[in-house]
């Protein structure tokens, strides 16, 4: 099984951590001046600080991922949802605004976004700038800096990927002390990430190698280069699904990945040995803590189903559309808690989970919600969610409990159905026996063989059905806010949400007190 590549940020690492802080971006805006006396030969002095450096822009992603870009990807889609029930919210509404697509430049987590995501992008600025200078001949290194280089311009380019499919018209910033940029346009943010993968990739290491867990390798480079041309012509009005297969296929040809055997094992806790994910941020609960589903995503009175030490927090359920999704004979059906839910008491044997406030008698999980907005009642409404296993006894911690599963960036199965859609696109949108052979080589695992619905045909796999499978493969992996966007259907409407009146929404404002901090910057169309 291969091992977790440690991110954690030691001592060695201290005085980087105080010079990049003052950075670019920072933590609220993009003109900070820089206070820090620190100097690069104060803190490149030896390897080990070259490698803190280095990986630093690595370890924020495990701050923010599924803290912030787990809430703007899923929270305005019809899939995760975070009900107000018994007087439970704890975003003074802000999560029903996501749903109902009626947020505003002055939201937290928006604001959140923004600053994580130019914060890490001034983090690999540092590197790359600082790293320029330094003699390193002298220092053992696990890697050649070129490669390490390249890495961080590939974590730059995943944060500029988010921010362009997020914010739309975002400002590129390749060095430090850059004051108040202006909005490049979202053509120049495309073309900017294309170049910085195709110009790195030849640099980058790959499946096998000693550090390659949990970094940028060549074929991690290519599927985000493949994600970038799947979203093209949202992103630039111009398609390029011929340039995403090929992508898809340096992939799919490499030979480095399969397909796991059964539909959840890519998502186990300690989940290394999975065959499929091309790309993860590693979780540790004892030294690498931040992956949390385990409270936002369970009913409180699940306590003693998985033996936690919190309860957790009765936050995040499942819509009932999307639930209704999937079939009965799909295994994928049980990554949902639901129905009567039972704990194993100290002999060993079943008992059902008492209900809370509003639920008299055990705790029964219905897929139905009354109100997006019910302050009196819901507890028990909506399934939860647990994809990512969830370890009895996990790690507490003084506000949670943390896990050990590596949260998937990219896996095959992905870039395996990226492939069949741009093979329909460019086919009209009729599925070919080639798309065909994609979209079931993946669907098959998760169902006996033979059994009703196993497997599209020709007739039934359209591009709505397609979208239907992604969400069911996909479902809380980030992906559902785009998928709707390329696929048409981001301003339907749904539970508790009105149809759109026009596609403003499909970018999110720039933060209000961004704005305020640098005037250079122009407001998205909408806000």
């Amino acid at each position: 099984m291969e091992k977790k590549k440690n991110f954690r940020i030691t001592s060695a690492s201290a005085v980087v951590a105080v010079a990049i802080l003052f950075t670019i971006g920072g933590c609220k805006k993009l003109d900070e001046k820089v206070y820090s006396t620190e100097v690069k030969s104060n803190y490149y002095a030896n390897g080990n600080e070259v490698v803190a450096a280095y990986v630093y822009p690595y370890s924020f992603l495990q701050t923010s991922i599924y803290a912030v870009q787990f809430t703007i990807e899923e929270f305005p889609t019809d899939e995760a949802v975070a009900p107000n029930w018994d007087n439970q919210d704890y975003s003074n509404g802000e999560w029903i605004r996501f749903h109902q697509h009626q947020w505003n430049p002055q939201e937290d987590f928006i604001q959140y976004q923004w600053s994580n995501l130019f914060q890490d992008i001034g983090y690999c600025n540092n590197f790359i700038d600082d790293i320029q200078s330094v003699k390193t001949s002298g220092y053992t290194l696990p890697i050649p800096v070129s490669q390490m280089v390249a890495e961080v311009k590939l974590v730059r380019a995943l944060n500029y990927y988010w921010a362009l499919s997020e914010f739309g018209n975002v400002p590129i910033v390749e060095h430090t002390n850059v004051k108040s940029p202006p909005n490049n346009t979202r053509a120049e943010v495309f073309a900017f990430i294309e170049s910085e993968i195709k110009n790195n990739i030849a640099a980058l290491g790959e499946k096998g190698d000693a550090t390659w867990y949990g970094h940028f390798t060549k074929t991690a480079a290519y599927a985000l280069l493949a994600k970038l041309y799947l979203n093209a012509q949202v992103f630039t009005g111009t398609q390029r699904w011929s340039d995403c297969a090929a992508a898809c296929d340096q992939i799919i040809n490499s030979g480095k990945y399969q397909l796991d055997s059964t539909w959840n094992t890519p998502f186990l806790a300690h989940n290394e040995g999975s065959k499929e994910n091309i790309l993860v941020v590693p979780f540790d609960a004892n030294y690498q803590p931040g992956f949390n589903a385990v409270d936002q995503q369970l009913w409180g009175d699940l306590i003693q189903k998985y033996n936690l030490s919190n309860y957790p927090w009765s936050k995040i359920v499942t819509q009932e559309s999307f639930f209704d999704l999937y079939s009965a004979n799909d295994a994928r059906i049980n990554q949902w808690l639901v129905g009567a839910q039972y704990y194993t008491d100290a002999n060993g044997n079943q008992q059902p989970i008492p209900g809370w406030y509003d639920q008299t008698g055990n705790l029964v999980i219905t897929p139905h919600i009354d109100k997006l907005n019910n302050p009196s009642a819901g507890f028990g409404q909506g399934v939860n969610n647990v994809k990512y296993e969830i370890q009895s006894g996990t790690l507490s911690n003084p506000i949670g409990d943390e896990m050990n599963n590596d949260l998937v960036v990219f896996r095959l199965s992905d870039i395996i159905m990226m492939k069949a859609e741009c093979l329909m696109r460019e086919n009209g949108g009729a599925a070919g026996a080639d798309a065909i052979a994609l979209v079931n080589s993946v669907r098959a695992r998760s169902f006996k063989p033979g059994a009703t619905g196993s497997g599209y045909t020709t007739q039934t796999l359209t591009l709505d059905e397609l979208l239907n499978e992604r969400g069911r493969e996909f479902s809380y992996e980030m992906k559902r806010r785009e998928d709707l966007i390329r696929f048409g259907h981001f301003e339907d409407a749904w539970w508790e949400k009105t149809a759109d009146a026009n596609k403003d929404h499909e970018l999110y404002p720039i933060p209000a007190n961004i704005l305020t901090s640098n005037p250079a910057l122009k407001q998205n169309p909408g806000y």
